[in-house]
């Protein structure tokens, strides 16, 4: 039996081929909200289960020392662009897999934005067996909501949840036409289907590539105003409570629709927010030096709004944490910040970054892991499912997290294609040490020397 070290400031990221081997993992604090857990145990993990505190070790075995880490259930992501098929020059479902398993994450719901849209049922299941042929990450399909992203002909939403997809968006193409929502929302009832919003209307913003305020001004650049998205949040809660649909904000970064989500969700209606880390953690003075890299859609707002995103965050109005990771090529990010694509990755870095919020003491360690693992899988109602390792049905995926790991993000520690990160140069504090996925440990920082 070998111990496998993890942990050294130098420590190198290795991806490690499926295999069944199982590892053993001592002495760790597992943390699983869903499952009101946290203590310490000994974890086995293999593809036949995780199982704590086993009486019977098989040998051979992997052993790894849990000492100061956390054992959590593989995180949830609710919005990823991984591109494929269309756009593999920013990313593919392997690369992809690849940055997720360095974020600790196992399952990511992926937009419809291809080219062609994930708007037929051929195209979700292509999306679970490239995933699998490639032996990457778990994948959920957010289908098109209407053929082509185009906001005019809705798609056939029950062929698209029998071929496996959760739930229903036209991601950064939001459903403006009141009447075609409203029909969209009563086919997401019907079908028990989610509807995810990016919720912008973009008649009020353009598509401009900033928010509109001292920043945009100070750079010579129009804005767009921030309460583009709230508008369009009221218009779809008032929708969603008539209808009685399940509906998500992506990426929900103002004041304004944080409050008309709070009261939605007093009044009982089926309403969920997410944040993503950068929304969190910065503010749209990060533009000032015109670096493409903090140009995302959303765009970074005020930091009234971003103070109104942690207190929600505290106060349990977000569900979820989630990147809205969205690869760019390295020349198409280097065209001016006007010209330059929406968008930013994420997949590496959201854990530490939620881990600011803890470290602050601003939420505690069983609400920061919730918020990637219980907290999504309420909102796809795959509790049980996915976000636990307790279970018959919970998937045998878990990663190892060294809360105190202080690192600094800068290209050789992010694993997808793009490097298109507004946390380039900074440290975090909380880092993914191990990821597995069904069982068999597929990345580790493991010490060259070990």
């Amino acid at each position: 039996m070998t111990k496998q070290p993890l942990m050294s400031s130098q420590d190198t990221a290795q991806f490690i081929p499926p295999d069944d081997r199982p590892t053993l993992i001592t002495r760790v604090r597992v943390i699983d909200p869903s499952a009101q857990i946290d203590t310490y145990h000994d974890v086995l993990v293999s593809p036949e289960g995780i199982e704590f505190d086993p009486l019977d070790v098989p040998d051979p075995i992997v052993r790894i020392d849990g000492d100061g880490l956390w054992a959590v259930p593989g995180l949830i992501d609710l919005q990823v662009h991984f591109r494929q098929p269309g756009f593999e020059h920013k990313e593919t479902l392997e690369s992809g897999s690849r940055a997720a398993l360095a974020g600790g994450v196992t399952t990511c719901v992926v937009m419809p934005n291809t080219k062609p849209a994930l708007d037929t049922p051929e195209a979700v299941r292509f999306q679970h067996e490239e995933s699998q042929r490639v032996h990457g990450v778990r994948i959920l399909v957010a289908a098109a909501a209407t053929r082509g992203l185009a906001g005019e002909e809705l798609t056939d939403y029950g062929a698209l949840h029998a071929a496996g997809a959760p739930a229903i968006t036209d991601d950064g193409f939001p459903v403006l036409d009141d009447a075609l929502m409203e029909r969209s929302l009563e086919l997401c009832a019907e079908h028990d289907l989610l509807f995810m919003q990016h919720a912008e209307d973009t008649k009020m913003t353009g598509h401009r590539p900033m928010t509109e305020g001292p920043t945009s001004q100070a750079l010579n650049i129009e804005g767009q105003p921030a309460d583009a998205e709230g508008v369009m949040v009221e218009r779809d809660i008032a929708l969603t409570e008539k209808l009685g649909a399940r509906y998500h904000v992506l990426h929900c970064s103002t004041a304004r629709s944080l409050r008309a989500v709070r009261s939605a969700k007093a009044r009982g209606a089926k309403v969920s927010c997410e944040a993503s880390p950068h929304h969190l953690l910065l503010t749209d003075e990060a533009c000032a030096g015109g670096d493409t890299n903090f140009k995302m859609n959303p765009p970074l707002r005020s930091e009234a709004d971003r103070q109104a995103l942690v207190e929600a965050l505290m106060d349990g109005t977000v569900n979820a944490v989630a990147t809205d990771h969205a690869p760019h090529a390295s020349a198409e990010k280097a065209q001016s910040f006007a010209d330059a694509p929406f968008g930013v990755i994420g997949l590496e870095t959201a854990f530490a970054a939620l881990l600011s919020f803890f470290h602050e003491r601003k939420i505690d360690s069983r609400a920061a892991v919730a918020l990637m693992t219980a907290g999504p899988a309420g909102v796809l109602q795959r509790e049980g499912e996915l976000g636990t390792m307790v279970g018959e049905r919970a998937p045998r995926d878990l990663c190892l997290v060294d809360p105190m790991m202080k690192w600094m993000v800068d290209e050789t520690t992010l694993f997808g294609q793009a490097k298109n990160s507004p946390f380039l140069g900074r440290t975090f504090r909380g880092r993914v040490v191990a990821t597995f996925v069904d069982g068999r440990l597929r990345y580790a920082l493991t010490n060259p020397q070990g």
